[in-house]
């Protein structure tokens, strides 16, 4: 019989690498997701240390990396994203064989580890709290962008920023450019935040399966692994208690923003209640209602940073303990790829990882200080394409002073805050917290000196200080409630301290429960049940790279359902990515009387067809287009009609 343990452990990432390469259609999404960051571990590891929290953190992780970055690679090959599943098997296959003849034959077994022996309970719990989480994000998702008797429904918030990066995934399914295409604006490109779109979009071509559904799919998936990479880390840096803790309160801890909403809000309810209160409601714009969750349930670029920002940290926090060569490239990797995520995102963590750097030299740690600048030299190397793609384009940043006050803060974060400055005065020399340290004063000095009108988007910054915030207040609950279990008695500070933390955490929950009831009720018909049989048809009948004219709003329904382009999608995000807006000259074009000034302007444009729906008939275009001579009615159902431009 052979002995599983004597097995070289190369032989299942080699079996793993080959199935990759199978044409599985839908099943190969699951093992997109899983198994190329699987396989890259076990090697990583050589199969030793092989815990499964661990391994689950790292595979789901690096998975997430490996996909966009194998897929760009085809596509500036001119090979086709379809291959990228083979591609990764190929690749895994190579490493393995490379592995086994590196080793020495005493070396060669499969997971020869020294897992340290837990109860069941202990290593299940976890992992049941993150499919928990899952479980959390996963309702409401299912309840939106859905078609029902009304037509394709979605939540009100999910019409604007949702509906975009899920055109650009449409688009990049349809035309497999890197980078993807922005399908607002023709002939222009997303050089912003755009691995999201690539990872989504390739495992929708490789598995077959819609990238709507990928996408719902991948967000519950992602926020387990957000939830798994935040245990990992604290289990690193501080406990099993601290872990447990903190994976939860990062998740769905908030701030005061409930307060504010019960004192201060109109007397009738605001339709679109994030719109309400980081935009339009001024003495508390930008408060921390976007808490972590929000990212979740208002699935963009940033919830894949944040996993990829919390497993940059699990890796840095194994470099700090060990200085290995190997976890000091792994970490420049994961730092360098993390701005082809989220660019804001990627801005603290650099800054952190240099500080650090900085400090660790100046007290005489060279070697620690020379491990991390290799690492943050292998990270700007890495992020350089990047960096290269945005040279030249919109500046979304300026120079601010004092962006938020202490009052503010408080608002944000709450009790937790305070809990969180007396556990990193606690963790001051434990060298494997000093990353997160580093990290929160680097975010608070960005908060306080840049801004980011364009978008609005400073408050994220708030978001990325909560993980240190929450870490640090985890810590000071565990080792509180550890100190309680074995004091003799309960005395007066030690009922004040439990009194804090019990304060503390029920102050933080109210957010979360609203965000999560206003993200599970209220819809929005971003398209009819005639428009999306006309959406259909598009999709069917119509040349991948066809232009349409549709009304210039925020909201269009062509990119979203069938990946072509529109002429032009309202000046909202294209001024925020390229600079351009033609609003002004789609306006005429929607009110020309002249057929055929309509159609000569139309070709200039180079739009193929005109989407006359609901939203379209109160321009002067709709009648302008029944001219048989400039304009051909190739689709048409009772409230839609579609005209194609003759060319002349």
């Amino acid at each position: 019989m052979i002995s599983l343990r004597s097995t070289p452990y190369q032989i299942l990432t080699a079996a793993a690498g080959l199935v990759l390469m199978l044409p599985l259609q839908s099943v190969s999404l699951p093992l997109l997701m899983v198994v190329p960051g699987l396989s890259t571990f076990l090697l990583y590891r050589n199969g030793r240390n092989v815990e499964l929290h661990t391994t689950i953190s790292y595979a789901l992780s690096l998975s997430l990396l490996m996909v966009p970055v194998s897929a760009t690679t085809l596509l500036l090959l001119n090979i086709s994203a379809s291959l990228t599943g083979p591609f990764i098997g190929s690749v895994i296959v190579i490493l393995s064989l490379l592995s086994f003849a590196a080793q020495q034959p005493h070396e060669r077994s499969l997971l020869a580890n020294r897992v340290r022996e837990r109860r069941a309970l202990m290593l299940a719990l976890p992992i049941l709290l993150s499919l928990v989480l899952a479980l959390f994000v996963s309702v409401p998702l299912a309840k939106t962008l859905v078609i029902n008797e009304e037509g394709l429904v979605m939540h009100p918030t999910e019409a604007s920023d949702m509906n975009f990066h899920l055109s650009i995934i449409s688009r990049f399914v349809e035309s497999q450019h890197v980078p993807p295409e922005d399908p607002y604006l023709p002939t222009y490109y997303i050089v912003y935040n755009w691995f999201m779109h690539v990872y989504i979009g390739t495992l929708a071509i490789s598995s077959g399966i819609s990238a709507l559904l990928v996408f719902k799919l991948a967000i519950p998936v992602l926020l387990f692994t957000l939830a798994m990479n935040t245990y990992v880390l604290c289990r690193y840096a501080f406990n099993n208690a601290t872990a447990l803790i903190a994976m939860l309160l990062y998740t769905l801890g908030g701030g005061l923003a409930w307060i504010v909403i019960l004192l201060v809000q109109p007397a009738e309810q605001p339709t679109d209640l994030f719109l309400y209160l980081i935009y339009q409601f001024s003495d508390t714009a930008t408060i921390k209602y976007d808490q972590t969750i929000l990212f979740y349930l208002l699935p963009q670029t940033e919830t894949f940073a944040l996993v990829i920002l919390t497993f940059a940290f699990v890796v840095w926090t194994t470099l700090v303990k060990s200085l290995k060569l190997k976890s000091t490239l792994l970490f420049g990797l994961v730092l360098g790829l993390l701005p082809y995520y989220h660019v804001i995102t990627a801005l603290p963590l650099f800054a952190a990882v240099g500080v650090y750097t900085v400090f660790t030299y100046v007290k005489k740690d060279t070697k620690g200080a020379k491990y991390s600048f290799l690492s943050l030299l292998v990270g700007s190397a890495v992020a350089l394409p990047q960096v290269l793609l945005l040279v030249g384009g919109q500046n979304q940043a300026e120079i601010a002073f004092s962006t938020y006050s202490l009052y503010f803060m408080f608002l944000v974060y709450g009790l937790i805050a305070i809990l969180a400055a007396v556990g990193a005065y606690r963790s001051l020399q434990n060298e494997a917290a000093r990353p997160l340290m580093y990290f929160a004063l680097c975010v608070l000095v960005l908060m306080g000196v840049i801004a980011l009108p364009l978008t609005q988007n400073t408050y994220r910054f708030l978001v990325f200080l909560y993980l240190p915030i929450a870490v640090f207040a985890s810590f000071y609950i565990a080792s509180t409630i550890q100190a309680i279990r074995t004091a003799r008695g309960l005395s007066r500070p030690v009922l004040l301290k439990i009194a804090a933390i019990v304060a503390a955490l029920v102050l933080a929950l109210p957010s979360t429960y609203m965000l999560w009831q206003f993200y599970n009720d209220e819809t929005y018909t971003l398209a009819t049940t005639d428009e999306v049989m006309a959406l259909d048809w598009v999709k069917a009948n119509t040349n991948k790279d066809a232009i349409f004219l549709e009304e210039p709003s925020t909201f269009p329904r062509v990119p979203l359902e069938t990946g072509r382009r529109v002429a032009f999608a309202g000046p909202l995000y294209t001024i925020q990515y390229h600079g351009i807006s033609l609003q002004q000259e789609i306006d005429t074009v929607m009110n020309e009387r002249s057929s055929q000034s309509l159609s000569q302007d139309l070709q200039q444009l180079n739009v193929s067809y005109v989407f006359m729906g609901s939203r379209e008939q109160r321009y002067e275009l709709a009648t302008t287009v029944e001219d048989q001579n400039y304009f051909e009615s190739v689709y048409s159902n009772p409230t839609v009609t579609i005209y194609k431009v003759i060319a002349r």
